[in-house]
């Protein structure tokens, strides 16, 4: 309990020195950005757009691919299964009896 207590007050102590003695960070500088061309602005839609579509389809082809190794994984349980219930009535001289 001691050792808990001392871990806490551990943390605790730590994590206010942290915060207290942390240096300040140094102001941002504002910048005076140029407003964009209408042109750049229409193609960074499209950029962004054809982002989307490449990440979607990226997407879906990483769910059919987790959908297709689930499915062979329950097959491979089931053979499994199957294989072990064969082997304990060889094992124990009982009659097949199915589960399912």
């Amino acid at each position: 309990m001691r050792f808990l207590i001392g871990l806490l007050l551990g943390f605790a102590l730590g994590f206010a020195g942290a915060i207290l003695f942390a240096p300040e960070r140094p102001k941002p500088r504002e910048r005076e950005w140029a407003p964009a061309p209408p042109e750049e602005a229409e193609v960074a839609a499209r950029e962004n757009h054809d982002f989307l579509a490449s990440l979607r389809r990226t997407m879906r082809s990483l769910q059919e691919q987790a959908e297709e190794a689930w499915s062979e994984a329950v097959k491979a349980a089931d053979e499994a299964e199957k294989e072990m219930w064969e082997r304990y009535r060889r094992v124990s001289g009982r009659p097949g009896r199915s589960r399912r």
